[in-house]
């Protein structure tokens, strides 16, 4: 009720001020809007410029701050892509929102995921960066809003477009494991290393080197044609179809996805991927003062692969463990225990092996996909939305109403069929090359049983109305104004606490000839995690708009010939950084019992662990920004840019560094300390992007360019540190703390003379630390900032060349400063793990020189392998993204035919990397591998 009651004041000041505007002129110009002129509603096909912000569409003259618009129609028929922010990077700035964190995705003005949509029913993508274009949605878009907008009917002739495509995914790279001879060399010379006798003599190396026998010897190959495709299928297809009058309109699009699989083997071969989406969207006019509509869309997704996990399991099994296949004919015929063994066996691949294993290895990728049965994930979403749109000119000259409502319903479950195998060990003869003997481990069972599992419902209620107002004054004062209400309500499986968002919003705006802008938006927000004293607070914003281009001294110029600067502040409050509910209240627990009197009795304590902070608030971002946006040189060049700096104030931790250290105890876990409103984040940077348009000769050229550049600094932090360089505070978000190496042992002298590692006993070839605090030992203490996460600049490059009806489109993407960390499995090799190719330049006395890799160990290798600089690289990285070749059937040969337009295409995509650590990025361990696509598609309209 207090929300309501603010809502209600703030709509009677907007109101005052309207009226109060209203009564000092009498030559009004009727510029309300109605109709589909609302919200999410732009004219598929008409052609206006118009851009979709909050609850509103603007022209795209007036629109002012950190805003971003792609209009997909623009660049899909040249660079045709399935994803529906595929290479936004190399058409707008700021695409990222400025690296805040996640965004807030509306599909039609309602909160989904943008995995929901394809680009090829989409009319407008507006990314809203700055706090002015977010702050209408209220606490939950403190991080940006991604905003698509769905296209729809025009009245006229009926529009049909078609559209299939059919390519290949070819693998860029797969690990690279040692076969088992050089496996055993290696793991040998770890022995050493570690003062242990080799494991593998020289007689078994060289039996598992010269492949006599693959299946006595076995050199397993997971990545091998033997079990993979070198290529896997996709194809995908839509129609859309459009039309109506003026009374009624709809837009429809119906399309189909579907890819199979690199896995050839048993259950690989059924393996796929089926997406099927449906989507309506109906337009009604009532009568001269209300239109409604309706916007349906369904998604349905089925994949079904074989049970078990083939990728992570070939990137750990070695090669020389066991065969994952064990010939029938090389069994003794004598062997009757045997023999009996595969005639009850109820999996004879090919009938010709039976499964093979270990008592260690139970499963394997290959018996699983050959007998462990298969798993099939079904998902369905249901999204519904309508709205109203009513003209209240009668009440006052220039106001409209606007209502919506939707419901989405999604549910997710895995259904199965388990199926358990029996594994075989080979004992083989000793003179020949024959099985005398199997060892059954596990059983056979094949139930057909059906398992349901993962069962996942999501069902969301969001609404939003407002009241707008727009009118001119005296031609020249143009006047905009509303109060929005919105409210967002989400129930998840094993989810006790509704997930809710509710929010009030004004917006005041005023131009002058559209020339002079300001505009004031805010929002009073509500949220459930704050306690009753703190839930409701106002998010302010001011922006101005100067179009200099308009002015005397620029108007008229042949360079310039649109200039426009902006200048925007605001403070937004936010939840979004507070992780749960109730974290304003105190948590008490129960701890472990004691007894008294010889055990005669016990009792049981408890304990607090959280103390209470009733005070606990809102994060706050707070940021000014600045924008130019022009058209220069007859406009042939398009240049928008904007700088920005955000301070992210008053996150909530448990500081625990700013209360006494008699607040906490680690036994018995007690602590007194609450969440309190700390920690800070600084953002700064810079977007652009620019557009070029040159016609040479036949030739129509286009080129496009846009960046983001984004720095972050860690601005406050609990922590309390001896030694400053250990401090968060001052470096960036996600910086990356580690140790700094300072190359290899090179021997015990080496060892002696050096500060003392407290990680496990050292020797020569494993990594030397620096002791950054020169008290002699290296531990945690010596560890610095050692690179960061996220790039600090993302950008591209689009190239259009155009010549008759030949169309060819280049797309190519970069990102600089980011820092990757070489830590998984494949790089750090100890112990029993799968040796990669890294070891072949592992430290031994003979190279200690040249060694780029530390010694080898059969132990846990802790001093090695833990965050240091010496497992850090680059990510800088320049993509061939796209290219495409088009060509347009001549407008001639189409006449006086049904067709309207015919275009048939062949593209690439993710054809090229330039980096210098392009193998390590172009390498996915224990998954399916990065592709290269090749696709052929054709596009009719009707």
């Amino acid at each position: 009720m207090k929300l309501i009651r603010i809502g209600m004041i703030l709509f009677g000041m907007c109101f005052g001020f309207i009226g109060g505007a209203a009564g000092q002129t009498s030559n009004i110009e009727n510029n309300a809007i109605s109709g589909n002129d609302s919200l999410v509603h732009v004219v598929y096909g008409a052609g206006d410029k118009t851009v979709n912000v909050a609850y509103r569409t603007e022209e795209e003259k007036d629109v002012s701050g950190a805003i971003s618009v792609l209009n997909p129609s623009d660049y899909l028929d040249k660079g045709y892509s399935t994803n529906t922010l595929d290479g936004v990077a190399a058409y707008v700035g700021g695409n990222n929102l400025w690296n805040m964190g996640n965004a807030l995705v509306l599909i039609d003005g309602v909160p989904r995921s943008i995995n929901d949509v394809t680009p090829s029913e989409i009319a407008q993508i507006t990314f809203l960066k700055g706090a002015n274009a977010v702050v209408l949605y209220g606490s939950r878009a403190a991080n940006g809003v991604i905003q698509i907008t769905t296209k729809r009917g025009k009245a006229g002739k009926r529009w049909t477009s078609v559209r299939a495509n059919a390519g290949v995914n070819m693998p860029i790279a797969y690990p690279k494991y040692l076969g088992s001879a050089e496996y055993m060399k290696y793991y040998n010379q770890a022995s050493v290393n570690d003062g242990l006798a080799p494991l593998y003599d020289d007689a078994t190396i060289s039996n598992y080197a010269t492949q006599s026998n693959p299946y006595r010897y076995p050199d397993v190959n997971y990545y091998s044609s033997d079990y993979l495709r070198k290529l896997f299928n996709t194809y995908s297809a839509n129609a859309q179809f459009s039309g109506g009058n003026d009374r009624a309109r709809f837009y429809a699009e119906v399309g189909f996805q579907n890819q199979n699989s690199l896995l050839k083997i048993g259950e690989g071969n059924n393996e796929t991927n089926n997406r099927l989406n449906v989507r309506g969207n109906i337009d009604l006019k009532i009568n001269d003062y209300i239109t409604t509509y309706v916007n349906v869309s369904t998604v349905f997704y089925d994949s079904r692969s074989a049970n078990g996990n083939y990728w992570n399991e070939a990137a750990s099994i070695q090669p020389h463990r066991f065969s994952p296949l064990i010939p029938i004919d090389l069994i003794s015929k004598t062997s009757d225990a045997a023999q009996q063994l595969v005639a009850n066996s109820r999996h004879i691949i090919g009938g010709k092996y039976l499964l093979g294993g270990s008592q260690q290895y139970l499963t394997n990728p290959i018996a699983d996909a050959y007998a462990a049965g298969y798993t099939t994930f079904t998902s369905r979403q249901f999204q519904y939305t309508g709205g109203v749109n009513a003209d209240l000119n009668k009440f006052l000259q220039g106001l409209s109403f606007h209502g919506q409502m939707s419901v989405d319903y999604s549910n997710t479950y895995n259904e199965s069929i388990n199926n358990t195998y029996a594994v075989y060990v080979p004992t083989w003869d000793a003179n020949n090359d024959s099985i005398t003997s199997l060892t059954k481990y596990n059983k056979d069972s094949n139930t057909g049983t059906q398992n349901l599992s993962d069962n996942w419902n999501d069902q969301v209620i969001d609404f939003n109305f407002h009241f707008d107002y727009v009118n001119t004054f005296k031609e020249k004062h143009n006047v905009s104004a509303m109060l929005v209400a919105a409210a967002t309500r989400q129930r998840q499986t094993d989810n006790f606490q509704y997930g809710t968002n509710a929010n009030l919003g004004v917006q005041m705006a005023y131009n002058y000839a559209h020339k002079y802008y300001v505009d004031f938006s805010g929002a009073v927000v509500n949220s459930t995690k704050l306690s009753t004293k703190k839930r409701v607070a106002f998010s302010p914003t001011l922006n101005l708009g100067w179009v200099l281009s308009d002015e005397g001294f620029l108007k008229g110029s042949d360079v310039i010939n649109h200039l426009k600067l902006t200048a925007s502040a605001g403070i937004v409050n936010t939840d979004l950084d507070i992780d749960n509910y109730y974290l304003y209240d105190a948590v008490y627990a129960p701890t472990a019992y004691f007894s008294w009197q010889d055990g005669n009795f016990t009792n049981r304590t408890t304990t607090i662990l959280r103390g209470a902070n009733r005070n606990l608030t809102y994060t706050k971002r707070k940021e000014v920004n600045f924008g130019i946006e022009s058209s220069l040189f007859n406009r042939k060049l398009d240049l928008k840019a904007t700088a920005f700096f955000i301070k992210k104030d008053g996150m909530p931790v448990l500081a625990y560094t700013q209360y006494p250290s008699y607040f906490y105890t680690s036994y018995p876990e007690t602590s007194f300390v609450p969440y309190t409103n700390f920690e800070a984040n600084g953002y700064h940077g810079f977007d652009f992007q620019l557009n070029f348009h040159k016609q040479l000769g036949e030739v129509n050229l286009t080129i496009g360019a846009a960046g983001t550049y984004v720095k972050t600094k860690a601005l406050k932090r609990d922590e309390l540190y001896e030694d400053s360089y250990r401090n968060r505070a001052g470096k960036p978000v996600d910086a990356i703390f580690g140790l700094q190496s300072e190359g290899f042992f090179a021997d015990q002298a080496d060892i002696d003379s050096h500060a003392l590692q407290k990680f496990g006993e050292v020797k020569p070839g494993d990594i030397k630390y620096k002791d950054q605090n020169g008290d002699g030992v290296i531990d945690e203490r010596d560890e610095v900032m050692i690179g960061h996460w996220g790039s600090t600049f993302t950008g591209g490059l689009n190239f259009t060349a155009q010549w008759k009806d030949l169309t060819l489109f280049v797309l190519g993407t970069t990102s600089i400063g980011g820092t990757g960390m070489k830590n998984s499995d494949y790089y750090w090799v100890y112990g029993d793990r799968k040796y990669s190719d890294v070891v072949r330049d592992s430290w031994t006395e003979e190279n200690k020189n040249t060694a780029t890799y530390p010694r080898l160990t059969t132990l846990s290798g802790n001093n090695n392998f833990r965050n240091s600089d010496f497992w850090t690289y680059s990510t800088d990285r320049v993509d061939l993204s796209k290219v495409q070749l088009t060509y347009s059937l001549p407008k001639s040969v189409l006449q006086n035919s049904y067709l309207k337009g015919l275009n048939i295409y062949v593209s690439g995509s993710n054809l090229l990397t330039i980096s210098k650590n392009r193998d390590i990025l172009q390498l996915n361990v224990g998954g399916v591998p990065q592709t290269r696509f090749y696709n052929m598609g054709i596009k009719a309209e009707f």
